[in-house]
Order: C-alpha cells, then sequence, then structure tokens
C-alpha cells in the first residue's frame, strides 16, 4: 500500500492538482519495499551474487562502499571520496549498471535506494542493512578477477 502525505493546497488551486494525480506520473516512483529476507523486493540473495559477481570492478569497489555505509544514504561525491574514484568514474559506473539490472536481470530497482535532492542536486545512495551484509561476504569471497565466464569455465 503507498504512503500518502497531507499537502496544503489554496481552495482555488485544488482542481489543478486532482488533475495533476490523474495524469501518468513523469516518471516511477522508485520506493524500496523489503521483502522478508531484508533485501529489496524481487532481488534474492542468488540474483544479489550474480550481479555483484558479473560488476566491473569499479562497480564492486562502489558497492562495497555502500555496503560500509549502510543504512545511511550518502552521496556520490561521498562514494567517490571513499573508493578512490572521481565522481565523473561513480557515475560512468552507474550506466551500463543500469543497463545491466534492467536487461540482464529484469529489475526496475537497484539493489539499493536512491533519492533524488533536485533542490541541492544531489542523489544519495543507501543499501538495506541485509543486502549489505551479502555485499561483505561476497568481497571476502569472491576474487577481484572472477568473472561470470571464469564461473562457467
Amino acid at each position: 500500500m503507498p504512503e500518502f502525505v497531507s499537502v496544503q493546497v489554496p481552495v482555488d488551486r485544488v482542481q489543478e492538482v486532482y488533475e495533476l494525480l490523474g495524469r501518468k506520473p513523469a516518471r516511477p516512483s522508485f520506493v524500496h519495499r523489503l521483502a522478508d529476507d531484508g533485501h529489496p523486493e524481487g532481488w534474492t540473495e542468488a540474483l544479489v551474487d550474480r550481479m555483484f559477481i558479473e560488476s566491473s570492478s569499479a562497480m564492486r569497489t562502489i558497492l562495497g562502499v555502500l555496503a560500509d555505509t549502510s543504512p545511511a544514504f550518502v552521496s556520490t561525491a561521498q562514494i567517490a571520496a571513499a573508493a578512490g574514484l572521481t565522481v565523473r568514474q561513480v557515475v560512468a559506473s552507474f550506466g551500463p549498471y543500469e543497463k545491466r539490472v534492467r536487461g540482464r536481470y529484469g529489475m526496475a530497482l537497484w539493489p539499493f535506494e536512491t533519492r533524488e535532492f533536485v533542490d541541492a542536486g544531489i542523489v544519495k545512495y543507501s543499501m538495506s542493512p541485509a543486502t549489505a551484509a551479502r555485499i561483505r561476504v561476497l568481497i571476502d569471497e569472491v576474487p577481484k578477477h572472477e568473472s561470470v565466464s571464469s564461473l562457467h569455465a
């Protein structure tokens, strides 16, 4: 069930609000709901494992930072500083990652939450404690050079 908020609207503008709410959303809602196992809905432990193994080394480092800072929200700049990457490298890693999450795994949402703070011009990210714990295990267990192709060899 969606969460609701109360918003004060001048009486003469209520009809405009109804018209806006009656339109299709400009972009989908990115609300993360956690399943019983603590991972975002749809993200099983096996899918998190696969996602991590198939990630680039830069993306694995980013996932590690999110795991280490879980459940706090951190900005792209904070991730870059902690990962030893530039902000541009972090942002550039998200493009292919987004395509893989949608195309290869069939997921609409990443296995971590994103929040856009438009007024501040920043995006912040947070990983659930369960997903963070799994990422930490994977960092320790999966050799840095291991990829999905070496798993099937």
